[in-house]
């Protein structure tokens, strides 16, 4: 084996050794922080033999201050439970709860058997106004019969008049045998249509009638709506 190849030999480290080799960072989240070093690495020298700093304070103040932190730990925890039961006895499970889920209770039920009283109540009054409105609509639907009836018998009233003046009328028609009497009559006997009416409203027919001539009881009159026309 050459001298050459023995060298390169050496500078190859082996695999135990890189196995050993100890990290001294680590990485927390993005960021690379140092780390304690290993435990088998022995007190650096600059620390050797250095006596561990003398605290300046009293040993009374001292005691005082560690009694005063083990009060107020005791308090504290005297505090912390405290707490913790009444949060235990507030709480969904707790008695506080339970009594006030039984007092909720009663009052639901209590509502509940007031809502059905009222609802009983209301079925009665509703029952009582059905049969008021039933009867009011009978003696509605009655009276309007009643009114219809009248005002067909005034109808049926009104047009029998009405037939019989038209009958009365047709009997007064001129009939074709009489048609050429009737000729002759209209015209040996013309009708005069103009008149006169007078400050007074008093009517003069005709136009040769005087005024003057005419009897005052036998003026005609204008006749007018408040009069009954």
């Amino acid at each position: 084996m050459s001298l050459h190849l023995i060298s390169s030999m050496k500078l190859v480290p082996s695999s135990t050794a890189l196995l050993c080799q100890q990290v001294r960072f680590k990485k927390r989240g993005k960021w690379i922080v140092p780390h304690r070093k290993p435990r088998w690495i022995p007190m650096a020298r600059s620390k050797m033999f250095v006596d561990p700093p003398k605290s300046l304070v009293p040993k009374e103040e001292q005691e005082h201050i560690a009694e005063l932190q083990e009060q107020y730990m005791r308090r504290m925890k005297a505090l912390h439970m405290y707490l913790m039961e009444d949060d235990i006895k507030n709480s969904d499970t707790g008695e506080a709860a339970m009594i006030a889920a039984q007092k909720e209770e009663e009052e639901h039920q209590m509502m509940i058997k007031l809502n059905e009283d009222e609802n009983e109540l209301i079925a009665v009054q509703r029952v009582a106004r059905l049969k008021n409105e039933a009867e009011e609509r009978k003696l509605k639907i009655a009276q309007e019969l009643s009114d219809f009836d009248e005002s067909e018998t005034n109808r049926l009233a009104a047009v029998d008049e009405m037939v019989e003046k038209h009958k009365a009328e047709m009997e007064k028609r001129i009939r074709v045998e009489d048609l050429e009497k009737a000729i002759e009559t209209a015209l040996a006997n013309p009708v005069d249509f103009e008149f006169a009416i007078d400050k007074e409203g008093h009517i003069f027919r005709g136009r040769t009638t005087k005024c003057k001539k005419v009897e005052p009881e036998n003026y005609e009159t204008i006749p007018f709506a408040r009069d009954g026309y």
